[in-house]
């Protein structure tokens, strides 16, 4: 049975697609998809300048594979469309941390400046913040809490 791949805005899966992909020592570099393994769900990636003994399978749902970055974009010739926020203030949000997860927070500025339940604030970019679903929505006024200094959250 072959899987078909996700749809992921600003990445395409097709031979060529370029994205940004993290090494294993979790760097992010440039890279393209050389091999698309549709009955395993998985690309095959090449990192642009790197000899091709380094190219690494990903499954395609993968936090480790994100769009372009616009600094790249530019120097590519390719231009990525303006657009305004599509968050408003104090809307809750999911957005992304640095372990590449995405967690409750709410938007505190235009520039998808957001505050995460555990009173850290930070600006991610707009590809790194979703909409909260309906479903996903915490009860009342209770707010998560950290556990062993992680960002997973337990409802109380």
């Amino acid at each position: 049975m072959t899987k078909h791949p996700p749809n992921r805005r600003g990445i395409s899966f097709e031979v060529g697609g370029q994205l940004e992909a993290r090494d294993q020592l979790k760097n992010w570099y440039p890279a393209h998809i050389e091999v698309i393994d549709y009955k395993e769900g998985k690309v095959l990636i090449h990192f642009k300048r790197w000899n091709h003994h380094s190219d690494e399978w990903f499954c395609w749902e993968s936090p480790y594979l994100r769009p372009l970055e616009k600094i790249q974009l530019r120097k590519a010739g390719l231009h990525e469309e303006e657009r305004s926020s599509e968050f408003q203030i104090n809307e809750q949000v999911l957005a992304c941390w640095s372990d590449c997860r995405f967690y409750p927070a709410k938007i505190t500025a235009v520039l998808n400046t957001v505050k995460f339940y555990d009173g850290v604030v930070q600006t991610v970019k707009h590809i790194h913040v979703k909409a909260f679903s309906k479903d996903q929505n915490i009860v009342g006024n209770a707010r998560p809490k950290e556990t062993e200094h992680k960002k997973s959250f337990i409802i109380s």
